[in-house]
């Protein structure tokens, strides 16, 4: 149970705002933000900085040593995850991607890193002496998307990860192969929005899917490694298991009930329709459809792949049909809202239904994750400030007055430079978000 008192409001706050004050930049982490252990296990978009994280996770933990579990409503890569397991502590998370969702489960352990080097080098024989020419899968466009060879060579590597029997291996291994599905596909690797290279590019390009998995599970080994090694040393492995508690829930966050609740959230949520934002989905469709779907959650379902935007299309504003009992009373509880919506009451309609349907079902997340937090508990929200017809959308305004409505305290409120955030850099409905705001909130005691 967390100890809430406004000496430790002000301690805390006293304590984020204090380590900007030497270094204004210091939240930025420029040339420090790199990712080492289990960090570096997969690029996945626009992830939190892990120093970040890790520097929260300090602060907080340092005035409130009786914090034990940290929650993330929206898990994306695991990045609050790994930072909390490297303090110890148990952990909730839910994303509605099931890439996310595997590539939290891989960090999350168990770490038998002998077995897994044995296992590796027994899939890798198994590939290379696969002398079948039969491609495994089929999906809509797949001759679009992937060459003849690198259908066949992927289908190989799929067929030896199945021949695995341990399910944590299985999903170690289907990160690497997610790895050589993003590299051999011909959707460029320059953006998170499925685009197909240019024609000449493609016919005159020579990739191996093959080398580009090992590579991966090479690369991911060393990471494993050092991440399992760090946490040893900490004390929060035993044999290769993970001490704490770690749940992580594929499903969507508006009506999901917690079963135990957290002394922290930490969280970086969209900061707007993934369609128009970062596209997740795009980008996890074509590793989602080589990867055996059952093997990351039994919720897992192919109805997740029925097009290339069903994933966005189930993400937080992933729906524009906004009747005026969607936003009514939500108007009045966001002022700042309200004042966007005016201003883009000239614009095109699609961009205020963008807004609008983005808030609204941020809005619908917000009595669950309040109610899976401690009475008194903390809540850490980054979140980037978007532009939507040349209006800086305040997600940090609008965020706090829909909070501060439920009893919730705002303690300060950071500001960091963006460096490192993998997003579109600039389009016709996006132009680059350079600052995040860091808000610290504190739940009502009762």
């Amino acid at each position: 149970m967390i100890k809430s008192m406004p000496s430790r409001d002000k301690r805390l706050a006293d304590r984020l705002v204090g380590l900007g004050v030497l270094d204004p930049d210091y939240w930025s982490f420029e040339g420090k933000a790199d990712r080492k252990n289990g960090h570096g296990l997969f690029h996945y978009p626009a992830m939190m900085v892990p120093q970040v994280a890790r520097a929260i996770l300090k602060a907080t933990c340092e005035v409130h040593p009786e914090i034990e579990r940290v929650g993330d409503p929206f898990v994306g890569s695991g990045t609050v995850l790994t930072e909390a397991m490297n303090r110890g502590l148990d952990f909730s998370g839910i994303d509605i991607n099931p890439l996310a969702v595997l590539l939290c489960r891989v960090k999350a352990g168990p770490f038998y890193l002998s077995s897994l080097e044995k296992k590796s080098k027994e899939m890798l024989d198994r590939i290379y002496t696969d002398s079948t020419a039969s491609v495994d899968v089929d999906f809509v466009n797949i001759e679009k998307w992937f060459s003849a060879s690198s259908q066949i060579a992927l289908s190989k590597i799929r067929r030896s990860i199945l021949f695995e029997d341990a399910l944590w291996a299985r999903r170690f291994f289907w990160l690497g192969l997610a790895e050589a599905v993003r590299f051999s596909s011909n959707s460029r690797t320059s953006t998170v929005k499925l685009h197909t290279r240019p024609k000449e590019e493609i016919d005159s390009r020579v990739c191996d899917p093959v080398t580009i998995f090992r590579k991966a599970i090479e690369r991911n080994l060393n990471y494993f490694g050092s991440q399992a090694r760090a946490m040893h040393d900490l004390g929060a492995t035993t044999a290769g298991r993970y001490n704490g508690r770690i749940n992580v829930t594929l499903g969507d966050t508006r009506t999901i009930k917690a079963k135990e609740r957290v002394d922290i959230i930490l969280t970086s949520p969209p900061y707007g329709d993934n369609v128009t934002t970062v596209t997740y989905g795009q980008y996890s469709y074509l590793p989602l459809q080589w990867i055996e779907l059952t093997d990351i959650d039994p919720a897992a379902e192919r109805s997740y792949l029925k097009s290339t935007h069903e994933i966005d299309r189930r993400s937080l504003g992933g729906s524009r049909r906004v009747k005026a009992t969607d936003y009514g009373e939500l108007l009045d509880r966001s002022p700042s809202l309200k004042s966007c919506l005016a201003y883009l009451d000239g614009e095109p309609a699609d961009r205020a239904s963008r807004v609008l349907s983005f808030f609204r079902d941020l809005d619908a997340c917000l009595p669950p994750i309040l109610d899976s937090l401690q009475p008194g508990g903390l809540m850490v929200w980054a979140l980037g400030n978007r532009n939507v017809g040349n209006r800086r959308i305040p997600f940090d305004a609008i965020l706090s007055e829909l909070l501060c409505q439920n009893g919730v305290t705002v303690l300060c409120e950071l500001s960091r430079r963006i460096s490192s955030k993998r997003m579109a850099l600039k389009n016709n409905i996006v132009e680059t978000m350079t600052r995040e705001a860091i808000l610290v909130m504190r739940k009502a005691n009762i």
